[in-house]
């Protein structure tokens, strides 16, 4: 792959990495939030019930976002490990290229469309 297109694809790798960041910062602090206790109307609690369930679920979520977020940071630095050992854009089962089109739309993929739909 020419120095061109792997100054592009590190480009794209580190704005990627810099926005999930940022993103899995801002759901970080919403699992720091500290949840409200469960009432009814009737009792002292501020929170209704069916409140605390919807919080419930949606740090639930931002868990999984955190995850999931983990995961592709961990692929992206990969990425860019394997463009400073010029191994970039090669396929880890067949080592053929991986197509700069693929590589456009998912930067830090690892294999080829070929091998991707053998792995599915």
């Amino acid at each position: 792959m020419k120095k061109k297109d792997l100054a592009y694809f590190e480009k794209r790798l580190l704005e990627e990495k810099q926005r999930l960041l940022k993103q899995k910062g801002h759901t970080n602090e919403l699992l720091k939030e500290p949840q409200r206790e469960a009432g009814g109307e009737i009792s002292g609690y501020r929170t209704h019930i069916a409140d605390q369930g919807s919080e419930t679920y949606q740090r639930e979520f931002a868990s999984q976002l955190t995850s999931q977020e983990s995961m592709l940071l961990i692929e992206i630095d990969e990425a860019l490990k394997r463009i400073r050992e010029g191994r970039y854009g090669i396929c880890e089962m067949c080592q053929g290229k991986i197509a700069k089109e693929r590589l456009k739309i998912i930067p830090h993929a690892r294999l080829c469309v070929k091998c991707k739909k053998k792995s599915a």
